[in-house]
């Protein structure tokens, strides 16, 4: 077993105190604390058995965990504006990534499990969370979520009352779930940092591009090799298609600037309505044979500050496995919206807490072979 030694202890209650000093009662608090250290001193799952085993708490310890994160009415949003300004003090975050994680799940009960297809496994049966992750140079961590929830969850009536979804949530692509998610950490910070973002949705594309335009926000954004684009001269062309000249990069300082082939050509979305603003389309060939090209639109000039940012977003990917696999987040074991939300929370917490306090992550379970 994991333990945490005492005055690690007390620097995490100090910090739970911090990150949820808006919960209004102290064994909310309290239990809040609990629950991050059962987070980081468990091996393997993150059962609420296992982690009140592994603190050696008492059995009905379980069942208040259990009601703090399922049953428990407190507001995930101030914990998390704290959690985002705790994150922004500690780690000087250049960007504001939004990425999404696919949490795997069986049957059809918990809130907005649904089928589609999960990139690198195939069609699947899972939860959708769009996240916000506060990203700078050597950290990256989990400050906000959105539980993306489709058109079928949204009418389905039974299913909201069964899973308690607010009568306030409604309808929301993923594009206009990570504009609420830019804007909710417009509130949280006192700076508006560039936006780096993969929704995996072509359609998307599109009104993300122009919400952050009209929130005159700087932008990277990851679209898929069939997104339409206009070149200068009024041509339409899938975005994979068109190259502009290309300048091979410059060994630099910065690891990633060092080996792949990039190219930049200025574009416009192919818009009716009204007038895309002027765009950067950069392309850029990883080393190695057979690697596919990687496609970014952005309003940003600077090709090694668009680079760079770009880069962000491996981070990010590198983040939502290290989520899974150290701090539990697809070992969720409740079925409700607010619990969802909840756990999600006391996870970027604990995610954030281990990185800025160099705490090492819990060891893998034993092996059952004996040896």
């Amino acid at each position: 077993m994991y333990e945490l030694l005492s005055h690690r202890q007390q620097q995490l209650r100090a910090f739970a105190a911090e990150v949820f000093v808006e919960l209004p009662r102290a064994d909310q608090r309290r239990w809040a604390g609990t629950y991050l250290e059962g987070l980081l001193s468990t091996p393997g799952k993150k059962t609420l058995r296992r982690m009140t085993d592994a603190l050696g708490a008492s059995p009905s310890a379980s069942q208040s965990l259990h009601q703090f994160v399922n049953g428990s009415p407190w507001d995930w949003g101030p914990v998390r504006d704290q959690l985002a300004r705790w994150t922004a003090r500690h780690g000087a975050p250049d960007s504001l990534v939004i990425d999404m994680a696919y949490l795997p799940k069986r049957g059809s009960q918990s809130c907005g499990v649904h089928t589609r297809y999960i990139p690198g496994q195939g069609i699947g049966s899972c939860q959708l969370g769009v996240v916000a992750t506060l990203a700078g140079r050597g950290h990256i961590s989990p400050v906000d979520w959105s539980l993306h929830l489709p058109r079928t969850w949204i009418e389905d009536e039974a299913g909201r009352a069964r899973t308690r979804v607010p009568l306030s949530v409604g309808a929301r692509t993923t594009g206009q779930q990570a504009l609420d998610l830019v804007d909710a950490q417009d509130h949280a910070l006192t700076s508006a940092l560039p936006v780096v973002a993969d929704l995996a949705d072509a359609e998307e594309v599109t009104s993300l591009v122009m919400g952050l335009t009209l929130r005159n926000r700087d932008f990277v954004i990851a679209v898929p090799a069939t997104a339409l684009v206009q070149t200068e001269r009024g041509a339409t062309l899938p975005a994979g298609r068109l190259w502009g000249p290309v300048r091979r990069t410059r060994s630099e300082s910065v690891d990633d600037w060092r080996t792949p082939t990039m190219a930049t050509a200025a574009v416009r979305l192919p818009l009716s309505q009204v007038t895309s603003p002027e765009l950067q389309l950069m392309t850029v060939r990883p080393p190695g044979e057979g690697r596919m090209p990687q496609l970014w639109l952005s309003n940003i000039r600077d090709r090694r500050r668009m680079f760079l940012l770009a880069g962000r977003l491996d981070d990010s990917a590198r983040l939502i496995e290290r989520l899974t696999a150290d701090f539990g987040l697809a070992d969720f074991e409740g079925r409700s919206y607010p619990g969802w939300h909840h756990y999600v929370t006391l996870v970027s917490a604990a995610c954030a807490w281990s990185q800025f306090s160099h705490e090492p992550a819990a060891p893998e379970p034993p092996s059952d072979s004996g040896h």
